[in-house]
């Protein structure tokens, strides 16, 4: 099993959302209000550095994985310049 963290502009959610059920993913859970720097420059919500994140989390199959990380990262080269997706594939030891 494998942990997904995608962290995507805040206007973008509803998008994220979309590829997350296309590909028949009905758990999930995300953290709005995310707030940071990074390639695309800082996302602190403030007039002088606008913008906020989404991290939404995922547990999925390694094969899931492949196919939602090949989807993301498609829709990526999609998004316009300055608009940061960001996926982390990470091992899960435990479900309860």
């Amino acid at each position: 099993m494998k942990m997904l963290m995608i962290i995507c502009p805040e206007n973008r959610q509803e998008e994220v959302r979309d590829i997350i059920a296309k590909h028949d993913i009905r758990g999930y859970s995300e953290i709005p209000n995310v707030l940071g720097e990074g390639a695309t420059g800082k996302h602190l919500g403030t007039h002088t550095w606008p913008g906020k994140s989404v991290l939404v989390f995922t547990v999925v199959s390694s094969s899931k994985k492949d196919e939602l990380v090949l989807a993301l990262k498609e829709y990526h080269e999609s998004l316009l310049a300055g608009e940061g997706l960001r996926v982390f594939a990470l091992p899960v030891e435990a479900i309860f």
